[in-house]
């Protein structure tokens, strides 16, 4: 295959699916079209069929996607990171192990060709003994242009399912998974707690009650003070949108705590309200020279820059 002055970029997440035509060399984002036919839901479309097995019902909708691409763009290959590798997916691909380098030489992949010999490039996640991500790695390759000067330290990849990847001089080699927003999704709608908190904007005083509970989560621990949350609304009347950051709170300090003795450079990138939430703990025990902020405009670009390194890999 060879390199393309344009490639598709397909970011097929658990509930979001993406994809955009790119101009190689800059990078540069032509168009963009977003639905949320995600994984989840595109497997539950399938499973409720029986036309199509799961491979062909997939390929199916991607390639409905694509005829939407401008004029003279929809044949150029097409790089799939995220979900479509999961066994949920479009195809089921095994992870591949750590330690990973900055190009991703070591990620599994598989070129499936579709119509006139299209290629359509999936790639694999990643495992360690104690973690496993599908679709984080690629924006840690991508990310790696802003870790090298450091030449060492801790990526953090909050989310749904927080990741921690270890980085040494061009290499990731270390991985640790945290359910932090699975978490704060099951406390703040399962739980006795729903009834206590109510979402809200970040604010001044969000600010302040996020950091109430960052603080008892550091001192005190999470569990000891979960059921707090509802006696401060229930006892002392307290506001459901305080309460919305505290629980915040109390779960990103559970998350980061191990965080508190360590002399590495600590990389955060995150997209929107979530850098916010993981920037403002991490001010609290991080030094500035230690802490280097990746916002989400970084973070955008460097699911790009993994996805056209992994181009570039199948081209030689």
């Amino acid at each position: 295959m060879n390199i393309t002055s344009h490639f598709i970029s397909c970011d097929w997440g658990t509930t979001n699916f993406r994809l955009r035509l790119i101009e190689t060399e800059t990078l540069k984002v032509i168009w963009e079209n977003r639905t949320e036919q995600g994984i989840k839901k595109c497997y539950a479309d399938f499973e409720a069929q029986t036309a199509l097995n799961q491979k062909g019902f997939y390929l199916d909708y991607l390639m409905s996607e694509i005829q939407k691409l401008p004029d003279g763009h929809r044949g150029h290959p097409i790089i799939a990171s995220g979900m479509s590798s999961s066994n949920i997916g479009l195809y089921e691909l095994p992870y591949a192990d750590l330690p990973f380098d900055k190009e991703g030489n070591t990620f599994i992949s598989k070129n499936i060709p579709i119509c006139q010999g299209q290629d359509l490039w999936l790639i694999s996640g990643v495992k360690s003994e104690t973690g496993m991500m599908r679709g984080e790695e690629i924006q840690a390759i991508g990310l790696e242009e802003h870790l090298h000067s450091y030449s060492e330290g801790i990526l953090l990849l909050p989310g749904t399912h927080s990741k921690h990847i270890s980085y040494r001089q061009g290499s990731f080699y270390r991985l640790k998974n945290f359910m932090t927003g699975e978490l704060f999704e099951v406390l703040g709608k399962k739980s006795i707690l729903s009834n206590s908190i109510e979402r809200a904007e970040w604010n001044a005083q969000g600010k302040k009650a996020f950091l109430e509970g960052f603080h008892l989560g550091l001192v005190e621990g999470l569990t000891p003070n979960l059921l707090g949350i509802r006696a401060r609304h229930v006892v002392e009347d307290r506001n459901k949108k305080d309460n919305y950051f505290r629980l915040s709170g109390l779960l990103i300090a559970d998350e980061l705590s191990y965080l508190r003795d360590t002399g590495e450079n600590v990389f955060l990138a995150a997209p929107g309200a979530i850098f916010e939430l993981y920037k403002t703990g991490l001010e609290t025990f991080i030094a500035p020279d230690k802490l280097i902020l990746l916002n989400d405009t970084v973070l955008e670009r460097a699911l790009l820059i993994g996805q056209r390194k992994m181009l570039r890999l199948h081209a030689k």
